[in-house]
C-alpha cells in the first residue's frame, strides 16, 4: 500500500481503516489498489479515490491532511469537496448507494475499534 513515507498523525488503527477501506473500494469499482493513487482524473480512477476519501473522512473521523498526504492531493480542502460530490451523487445514483452501504457493512465486520 501507500505508506513508505510516515504520515503524521497516522497511528496503526487508521492505517488499518484506510487501507481496508481503499481495498474495498477498489474491489467495488474492479480496479487495483494502486489505481487509487494515480494522479489521473479520469472517472475510472477519481471517482473511486472521492468515494475513498470521503468514507474515511465522514465515516471514519480521518483528518483531512491526513487522508490528503495519503492520496497525494495538493491540498487537504480536496476531502470536503469529495464529500460533497459523494454526498449529491448518493442523493442521484441508487448503485453508487448501494456500493458505499457494502463498503460500510465490510469494513465494520473486519475492523474492530480499539479501547
Amino acid at each position: 500500500m501507500k505508506t513508505e513515507n510516515k504520515i503524521k498523525g497516522l497511528t496503526k488503527y487508521k492505517q488499518a481503516i484506510i487501507e481496508k477501506v481503499c481495498s474495498l473500494v477498489a474491489d467495488e469499482f474492479s480496479i487495483y489498489n494502486d489505481d487509487l493513487f494515480k494522479k489521473s482524473r479520469a472517472c475510472q480512477y477519481s471517482v473511486p479515490r472521492s468515494v475513498a476519501a470521503a468514507l474515511l473522512h465522514k465515516n471514519y473521523g480521518i483528518q483531512q491532511q491526513i487522508i490528503a498526504d495519503y492520496f497525494g492531493y495538493v491540498s487537504h480542502s480536496s476531502v470536503p469537496h469529495a464529500v460533497k460530490s459523494l454526498d449529491r451523487r448518493i442523493n442521484t445514483e441508487p448503485e453508487l448507494r448501494f456500493i458505499i452501504r457494502n463498503i460500510l457493512k465490510n469494513v465494520t465486520k473486519e475492523i474492530k475499534p480499539t479501547k
